[in-house]
């Protein structure tokens, strides 16, 4: 039998060995723990951005009909100069057939008479392209801006046949900057009776409007700004026309903020014809409530 020889090993070939025995450890070790990339999170959107409202506050009125629903704003009521954003979106089961491709839309306010006028668009459809909406679908947004107008009630006109009303108010009185003046400012607003909380109405003095002429009637009230008020002006004489105030014959205005709590109103009118009529005006509960007679001359 041929004596097992022994192989010396270089000591230069051993700290080689070593190296090497390290390095592919090190390299098995980072493959186990290294992920695909973009594995890691692949449902999160990074992209998101919230969105702000250009409305100062959230209130909600009366609409014409249950589609009203379908436009999307996020308010009902804004101050004088805001922009008003708001999209159309079919929360029926029925597909809603549209004039224009893409569908515009129109805004209409009530004038003093009662009657709707085009504020902006061109208050006809598109009738010569159409498009439809189906369930669940929505439209692209709309924005404009209410700089310049008039506080009152407007109604905006989709061409998918949908409508929704909304109110512009007066803008709220600027606040007065700090002064570090050690001079006590005295209170603006006069002392009143704070344990009298009870709502009410009051109608100015009316005066004598003139036949066929368009005029104002102006009043206060306790009830707060942006609340709607119903009122109904009917001929002396008439038995029990102005009981019940919420009938056809009557329109509605919008309660306007004022000062020390005392906010204010405005109701317009034409009257055709002369003699004594008078003015009644309630809130939409029909509380509270106040009536006042005038005159109407000839012209």
């Amino acid at each position: 039998m041929s004596p097992i020889k022994k192989i010396p090993v270089n000591p230069i070939n051993r700290s080689l060995l070593v190296a090497v025995f390290f390095l592919a450890m090190a390299l098995a070790i980072a493959a186990g723990c290294t992920a695909p990339a973009g594995t890691d999170n692949a449902s999160e959107d990074i992209s998101s951005v919230p969105v702000t409202s250009a409305a100062l506050y959230r209130a909600t009125i009366n609409q014409p009909d249950a589609l009203s629903g379908f436009v999307k704003m996020d308010t009902d009521i804004y101050n004088s100069g805001e922009v008003v954003e708001f999209t159309v979106i079919n929360d029926g089961s029925g597909t809603l057939i549209c004039a224009g491709n893409p569908p515009a839309f129109s805004v209409i306010t009530q004038t003093p008479g009662g009657t709707w006028s085009t504020k902006m668009g061109s208050g006809q459809p598109d009738r010569a392209a159409g498009s439809a909406l189906a369930p669940g679908a929505s439209t692209r947004r709309y924005t404009f801006v209410t700089t310049g107008w008039e506080p009152g009630r407007y109604r905006i006109v989709h061409d998918c046949g949908i409508e929704r009303e909304f109110l512009v108010r007066a803008l709220p009185p600027a606040t007065l900057p700090v002064t570090s003046s050690l001079t006590p400012v005295p209170d603006a607003c006069p002392e009143t009776n704070t344990t009298t909380t009870a709502p009410w109405i009051a109608i100015a003095e009316i005066g004598r409007p003139v036949a066929y002429q368009p005029f104002t009637i102006r009043g206060t009230t306790n009830l707060p700004a942006g609340e709607e008020l119903v009122y109904t002006i009917f001929a002396v004489g008439e038995g029990d026309a102005g009981v019940s105030l919420d009938n056809q014959g009557s329109f509605r205005t919008t309660v306007i903020e004022g000062t020390c709590g005392t906010n204010t109103w405005e109701a317009h009118g034409e009257i055709q014809a002369t003699g004594e009529f008078a003015i009644g005006i309630m809130g939409t509960d029909k509380t509270p409530s106040a009536i006042r007679k005038f005159t109407v001359i000839p012209e």
